[in-house]
């Protein structure tokens, strides 16, 4: 074998080790993306767990928002009406009292 031969395939053997070398490199980071996506899909699935646990918090405490507030619009009436009915009893002359025999 002559010497170019052995040069030219020495270099052929460089090349395919240096071609190696990266594409085990290319491997690893695609395993690193894949291992990330992973686990943002694992993460983004607790989130949105999350969110729909607040979510339902959130409609629980508008219910109890809107029980509470429709409780204070009847007590606001109730003492309207009991306000109304205390000025008008003042308004009114006393009647005197039945004379007892």
């Amino acid at each position: 074998m002559s010497r170019r031969m052995r040069i030219a395939f020495i270099a052929m053997a460089v090349l395919i080790v240096a071609l190696a070398a990266a594409l085990a490199s290319v491997g690893t980071q695609v395993d690193k993306i894949r291992l990330n996506r992973s686990d943002l899909e694992l993460e983004n699935g607790d989130l949105q767990e999350e969110v729909d646990a607040l979510t339902d918090e959130r409609d629980t405490l508008q219910k109890a928002h809107d029980a509470l507030q429709a409780q204070v619009g009847e007590q606001v009436k109730t003492i309207q009406q009991l306000k109304t009915e205390l000025e008008h009893s003042r308004n009114q002359p006393s009647e005197p009292a039945p004379a007892t025999r």
